[in-house]
C-alpha cells in the first residue's frame, strides 16, 4: 500500500508519496508566503530522509523575486535526492538552472536537476535514479 500525505499551500498542492517523492503542483503565482511554506515542507520531510521533489509547472504563472530568493537561501540541498520539473518553460528552466549553479559554486549542491514533459517521464526518471544510486552503493 502506498502511503501519501497532502498539503494545500495557497493555490498550490503538495503530496508526499512513499518512499521518497514529494509531488508539487504549482497553480498560478508563487508568492513569498508560498515559498516559505514550501521550503518549510521540504525541510520537514528532507531532514527525515532526502526526497525527490517533482514540481509540475504546467499551471504556473509568475514567481515573486522574493520567493525565488527565499527558496535559494533557505533550502538545504542535503534534503533532496533530486529535483524534477514537469512542463517548465524557458524562463522557468533558466531560473532553476541559475539556482542550481549558485549551489554548485558554493559546494552545497548534492542533487541532480531534470526537466521532463509528463508525470510518467518523471516516474521513469526517478526509477532510473534509484537504480543508479543502488548500483553505486553496491
Amino acid at each position: 500500500m502506498t502511503i501519501s500525505r497532502e498539503w494545500k499551500l495557497g493555490t498550490h498542492l503538495a503530496r508526499f508519496e512513499e518512499p521518497d517523492i514529494l509531488w508539487v503542483r504549482i497553480q498560478g503565482e508563487t508568492t513569498l508566503q508560498n515559498a516559505i511554506d514550501l521550503t518549510q515542507l521540504y525541510g520537514e520531510l528532507g531532514v527525515q530522509k532526502p526526497i525527490f521533489v517533482v514540481t509540475d509547472l504546467t499551471g504556473a504563472t509568475t514567481v515573486e523575486a522574493e520567493a525565488r530568493q527565499h527558496v535559494s537561501q533557505h533550502s538545504n540541498p542535503a534534503w533532496f535526492l533530486g529535483s524534477v520539473y514537469i512542463g517548465a518553460g524557458f524562463v522557468q528552466k533558466a531560473v532553476a538552472k541559475s539556482l542550481t549553479f549558485v549551489h554548485a559554486m558554493t559546494g552545497r549542491l548534492t542533487f541532480d536537476l531534470h526537466f521532463v514533459s509528463t508525470e510518467r517521464e518523471a516516474r521513469e526518471l526517478i526509477i532510473r535514479e534509484r537504480a543508479q544510486r543502488a548500483a553505486r552503493v553496491a
